[in-house]
């Protein structure tokens, strides 16, 4: 099959949705299909094709995501799919790209798939004030029943996905799909100890201390705040750390909260960081932990988890499965669970530590990449075999 994948944005952005993109490119061509990425340059002023991936210039939007945006019909854009004639259109994004492949599915004749990514009412207060959002809402809402609707086939890594859109108006059929990504950097056999040692040195980081991390994009949304304040309510707090790894709009704020809870001399901002680095930190730690209640289907959670880390998760009802308590992590509701887990935590010896890390890195594995390019292309046919009856 030949597969056009339409992306708002790909490497050298980094994120969960790049990395799952990559990891359904790499699968895919190694089964022998052929793909074409489609997503925008805003460095660029032509459209170009490069290593499998057509360019389009676009306009920088520094305060979403640092991504761009481009105009969603282009004629010149479409010849290009015309000469690949893709079989199937995969859109990953709602926006200018991905209506640009709503429309290429339409001119082209082609079955069109679309995977949801993002719990979008979590993220309108970054386009609309908040007196708004009662209005926002049902516009948002009726815009993604729309996408839904043009769409052959659905896809979604958690049942998240199926919430929203029930929200949405949406009433068909969903196909989850968990996420997964190439968990191979993160083998112990290929983590950089000397880094591993380098940062704990650096941090101060002993035998004695409970080290957290958590990995992404530095927003409201993520709840970043609820770890800090947690932290600082502490007893014995000189004896956790925590890394704040990645960059975003709220990384000033989450700084000076730092500072005013009286933490700062423990919580580490290390900024954005080479995806080819950091298994480093997560080695250099015990525990991923997160409060977000956004997430979908959290690829860096994978990525910990295959680093032998035990979650950390606030309770979020259409997430809760994705931790089996005691197997691959905890779930807190508050500050005192948060608290009692990881006093509990701290007072295990090594051995049963490293019982957790080897059972969180078997868990990880569960789910591999052949079995997730095998279920996308179930998906990839039953919207060809669907799309032909659609125009007998």
């Amino acid at each position: 099959m030949k597969i056009a994948i339409f992306t708002e944005y790909y490497f050298p952005f980094i994120s969960g949705v790049v990395t799952h993109i990559k990891t359904l490119k790499d699968g895919l061509e190694k089964q022998g299909h052929e793909v074409l990425i489609v997503t925008t340059d805003p460095k660029s002023l032509k459209h170009y094709v490069k290593d499998g991936i057509l360019y389009c210039p676009a306009k920088g939007i520094k305060k979403i995501y640092g991504y761009g945006v481009t105009l969603p019909i282009s004629l010149r854009r479409l010849k290009y799919l015309k000469e690949f004639n893709p079989d199937i259109i995969h859109i990953h994004t709602e926006f200018t790209i991905g209506i640009f492949g709503m429309w290429v599915a339409k001119m082209l004749h082609k079955p069109m798939v679309y995977t949801l990514h993002t719990m979008y009412d979590d993220y309108l207060f970054y386009i609309f004030p908040e007196r708004f959002d009662k209005y926002a809402k049902p516009a948002t809402h009726a815009y993604f029943r729309n996408v839904a609707k043009r769409a052959t086939e659905i896809i979604g890594p958690s049942l998240k996905v199926v919430e929203f859109l029930k929200r949405c108006g949406v009433d068909r059929h969903i196909n989850v799909i968990p996420n997964i990504t190439d968990l191979t950097l993160f083998l112990p056999e290929n983590v950089n100890w000397d880094k591993v040692r380098a940062l704990k040195e650096q941090y101060n980081i002993t035998d004695e201390c409970i080290t957290m991390c958590f990995v992404g994009r530095l927003g409201k949304e993520k709840s970043i705040d609820v770890l800090i304040d947690y932290l600082s309510r502490m007893e014995n707090k000189d004896k956790y750390r925590l890394f704040i790894i990645g960059d975003g709009p709220e990384s000033r704020y989450l700084k000076e909260l730092a500072v005013k809870k009286q933490v700062n001399d423990i919580v580490f901002f290390a900024g954005k960081v080479n995806h080819n680095e950091i298994a480093a930190y997560y080695y250099a730690s015990d525990i991923y932990a997160t409060a977000s209640v956004t997430e979908m289907n959290s690829i860096s959670m994978l990525e910990a988890m295959a680093s032998g880390l035990m979650v950390l998760q606030r309770f979020d009802v259409y997430n809760k499965d994705q931790i089996v308590q005691g197997k691959n992590g905890y779930l807190f509701h508050d500050f005192e669970e948060f608290h009692r887990l990881l006093n509990e935590f701290s007072q295990l010896d090594k051995q049963q530590r490293e019982e957790l890390r080897a059972s969180a890195a078997e868990f990880s594995r569960r789910y591999g990449p052949d079995e997730f390019i095998e279920k996308v292309v179930q998906v990839y046919e039953i919207a060809l075999h669907k799309y032909k009856n659609m125009i007998k």
